[in-house]
C-alpha cells in the first residue's frame, strides 16, 4: 500500500510541476518569439512589406518565414521556462518541503527532462520538414510577386546599388519609372553615366532574376578614368539596358543550405566529399613530390645547386604543413548545418539542466530572478554557437565537434554546478 501511495504521490509530482514547467514554457515561448519575430521577419521582409503587395501575400510571406528562428525560439524558451519554474519552487521552499518529505532530486526534475525532451522532437521536426517546405514556398511565392510586381525593388526618389551599378531615380508608378540616372562602372578603363526622363522595367528572367530597363530618349556620356579630356556623348530614341537583380533577393528565397532537409544535406555532403577526396589525393601527390625531389637534391652535391635545394625544402615545409590541407568550402558548410539541426534541437534538452543548480539556491522573486539567469544562459549559448560557425572555414576539423560543443559545455557546467551546489 505504501509502495502504491508513493506512485500516486509522485505522479501528482510529474503533472503539478509539469503543468507550471508548460506554463512557463509558453510565456517564455511568446517572449522570444516576439524578439526573433521584430528583428528577423520585419527586417528580411522589409522590401515587400513597404511595397504595394496584398495584404494576403504580407501574410503568407511573414507566415512562410517564421520557422526560420523557430529553431532558437524553443530551445531559449526550454531555458527559461524550466529556469523561472526551478527558481519559483526553491523560493517558495517547496524544493526544500519535497526534499525533507524524502523525494529525490531526480524525481523532481523527471517531468521538465521528459517535456525538454519532447520540445527537442517538436524542434527537429520544424528543421527538417516545416523550414524546408516552408522556404519553398516562400521562394515561389516571392517570384510570383516579382511577376506582378517587377519594380518591387525599387522606390521612389531613391539610389539602387547593383554590383558595379548605381541606379538614381524618381518617382515610380509600377513598372514606371521617372528621371533615371545609371551610373556604371563595369568598364575597367571608363565609366558611363546613361539619363532619361522615363524607363519601363520588365522581369525577363524568373529564374535568375534579370530585368529589362528601357530607357526612353537616353543620353549616354562616356569618360576615360585615364584621361580626363577624353570623352564622348551620345543619344538615342531607345537604350535597352539589363539589371542583375538576384543580389537584392532576400536569401531567405534561395535554397541555402539552411533550408535544406537533413536527407538533402547527407546527398550534399557524399557528393562534395568525393570532391574533396580528389582534392586531397593532388595534395598528398604534390607533397610526395617534392619530398622526393628534396630528397634526390640532398643527394647530389653541387655547389651551384644550393638555392634550389633551399626552394625545394621551403615548398616541402609548406606543403607539410596540415594547415595547408584542402578543404572544401561547401563541405564543412552542408555538415555544420546537417548538425546544427541536431544540436539547436538537443539543445531543448541539454539547456534545462543550467536551471537545476537553482534548486539549491533560495530566490526572492523566484520566477524574474530565473528568468533573467536564463537570459544570461541564452546569450552565452548563443555566443559559443556564432563563434563555433565562424571556425567552421577556417579549418578541416569536422564541423560536429564545433556544433556540438555548445551542448557539451552547458551540460558539463550545469553538472559541475550542481555537484557544488549540492555539496
Amino acid at each position: 500500500m505504501q509502495s502504491l501511495s508513493n506512485k500516486k504521490s509522485h505522479a501528482i509530482l510529474y503533472r503539478y510541476i509539469g503543468k507550471q514547467y508548460l506554463v512557463s514554457f509558453v510565456v517564455a515561448f511568446v517572449f522570444f518569439f516576439f524578439i526573433f519575430f521584430v528583428n528577423q521577419i520585419l527586417l528580411l521582409a522589409r522590401k515587400v512589406l513597404l511595397s504595394n503587395v496584398d495584404f494576403k501575400s504580407m501574410i503568407q510571406i511573414v507566415i512562410l518565414a517564421i520557422p526560420q528562428f523557430l529553431l532558437y525560439t524553443f530551445p531559449f524558451a526550454s531555458l527559461s521556462g524550466a529556469s523561472m519554474i526551478i527558481a519559483d519552487l526553491a523560493s517558495g521552499n517547496e524544493i526544500l518541503a519535497l526534499r525533507s518529505l524524502g523525494i529525490s532530486m531526480k524525481k523532481i526534475y523527471t517531468s521538465i527532462i521528459i517535456i525538454a525532451i519532447l520540445l527537442s522532437g517538436v524542434t527537429f521536426t520544424v528543421a527538417d520538414i516545416l523550414l524546408p517546405y516552408s522556404a519553398i514556398k516562400y521562394q515561389q511565392l516571392y517570384k510570383t510577386l516579382l511577376t506582378k510586381m517587377p519594380s518591387i525593388e525599387l522606390d521612389s526618389n531613391t539610389s539602387t546599388t547593383f554590383g558595379d551599378i548605381v541606379i538614381s531615380n524618381g518617382r515610380v508608378d509600377g513598372s514606371n519609372i521617372e528621371d533615371i540616372v545609371i551610373f556604371d562602372r563595369k568598364q575597367s578603363s571608363s565609366s558611363q553615366v546613361i539619363t532619361a526622363h522615363q524607363g519601363i522595367l520588365k522581369l525577363i528572367d524568373l529564374q535568375n532574376y534579370i530585368y529589362s530597363l528601357e530607357l526612353i530618349d537616353p543620353t549616354v556620356i562616356t569618360t576615360d578614368d585615364d584621361d580626363g579630356n577624353n570623352w564622348s556623348i551620345a543619344d538615342s530614341s531607345k537604350v535597352i539596358f539589363y539589371i542583375d537583380f538576384s543580389s537584392q533577393v532576400p536569401s531567405l528565397t534561395s535554397t541555402a543550405p539552411s533550408n535544406l532537409s537533413t536527407v538533402d544535406l547527407m546527398t550534399k555532403i557524399k557528393a562534395n566529399k568525393s570532391k574533396l577526396k580528389l582534392s586531397v589525393e593532388d595534395w598528398v601527390k604534390d607533397r610526395d613530390e617534392k619530398e622526393l625531389k628534396m630528397a634526390k637534391a640532398n643527394d647530389t652535391i653541387i655547389s651551384n645547386s644550393s638555392v634550389d635545394i633551399m626552394n625545394i625544402d621551403n615548398s616541402y615545409y609548406d606543403l607539410q604543413n596540415e594547415t595547408d590541407r584542402p578543404i572544401d568550402f561547401y563541405l564543412q558548410y552542408y555538415r555544420a548545418e546537417l548538425n546544427k539541426k541536431f544540436a539547436l534541437s538537443a539543445a531543448c534538452f541539454f539547456l534545462v539542466f543550467m536551471t537545476f543548480p537553482l534548486s539549491y539556491i533560495k530566490f526572492k522573486h523566484g520566477k524574474l530572478i530565473g528568468f533573467a539567469i536564463s537570459m544570461l544562459v541564452a546569450v552565452f549559448y548563443w555566443y559559443m554557437l556564432f563563434f563555433a560557425q565562424l571556425k567552421i572555414f577556417s579549418s578541416a576539423l569536422n564541423p560536429a565537434f564545433l556544433m556540438w560543443a555548445p551542448n557539451i559545455i552547458i551540460f558539463v557546467l550545469s553538472l559541475l554546478m550542481i555537484k557544488v551546489f549540492r555539496n
